[in-house]
């Protein structure tokens, strides 16, 4: 049997599964749990994608990761703000440590933004204190942050996140139908609320395994690729690295996963709702790895 074979195996005792997909040098293989419409919403793995948004124009020379945001964006920040945000830089943005309290998320999967009267999010979190040392503060997760790093893209090309991936990542991957939600002033919300299609983010995976390149275009550095998937057993540009350094992943709400084994030249899939993401990878992924 397969790893791939173990995986839907596994994943045939999960109700909410939907995709499985595999992608390695030999090609894509998948299977449905259950019929479907294609493109999924798949969260927070959103921020993995925005931050290659900002890895390409990284090797464009247009952004880097020691801009600071204030820089990027001054004419978007309110009257009063807190003048420690001149301090904080994309590396901090990205890594979930601005220095921001936790009022500074807005998760539009979750919450009512309309209700709450935070329909313009970079007023919203740019009006508030930075009560954290930028850079040596608590992580603190918010979708808001890859929403920043979507505005910081826009701002560096003209083009929303969502139109200057299309060209330079999804087009490459030959992804086959896909779209990004928008915050009220249509702009693309980078921290979650992208759809796509099983089979597409295993090209994704793919081509991160294969160290930035698919079908032998080059999309990302290595070097881009060895910092966003972050620390071993820590946290990078939207990517979990695992304890022994050998694999990484992409997770989003409900256990979505893309995960992303270099060794192997090989990305594996799940998509669903209630996924048994410890499962996966004590049963599917270690064992690869103890070869």
């Amino acid at each position: 049997m397969t790893n791939f074979e173990k995986l839907v195996e596994l994943l045939k005792k999960v109700p909410g599964a939907y995709m499985a997909g595999e992608m390695n040098d030999e090609g894509y293989v998948e299977h449905q749990f259950r019929p479907g419409a294609g493109p999924y919403n798949i969260y927070s793995i959103s921020k993995s994608v925005t931050g290659c948004a900002f890895g390409i124009l990284e090797a464009d020379g247009l952004l880097h990761e020691d801009d600071r945001v204030y820089d990027l964006l001054s004419e978007y920040f309110p009257e009063g703000f807190d003048p420690r945000w001149k301090e904080v830089t994309l590396r901090h943005v990205m890594l979930h440590r601005t220095g921001v309290p936790p009022e500074a998320n807005i998760d539009v999967d979750t919450m009512d933004f309309w209700a709450d009267g935070r329909t313009d999010f970079l007023r919203h979190v740019f009006s508030l204190p930075i009560v954290h040392e930028p850079g040596a503060g608590p992580f603190i997760y918010c979708d808001t942050n890859y929403y920043i790093i979507s505005r910081a893209v826009e701002k560096a090309t003209g083009m929303t996140c969502a139109e200057f991936l299309q060209l330079r990542m999804f087009n490459p991957l030959e992804w086959r139908g896909n779209a990004w939600g928008t915050c009220p002033q249509n702009h693309t919300l980078g921290g979650t609320g992208l759809f796509a299609r099983c089979r597409d983010l295993a090209a994704y995976g793919y081509m991160l395994a294969c160290g930035g390149e698919f079908h032998g275009k080059r999309i990302l550095t290595e070097d881009y690729i060895a910092r966003a998937r972050g620390e071993i057993n820590g946290y990078g540009y939207g990517f979990s690295h695992s304890d022994d350094g050998r694999w990484f992943a992409t997770y989003g709400m409900y256990g979505q996963g893309v995960y992303v084994l270099p060794e192997y030249r090989t990305a594996f899939v799940a998509i669903g709702h209630d996924m048994p993401t410890e499962e996966i990878r004590r049963e599917i992924i270690l064992p690869m790895h103890m070869k």
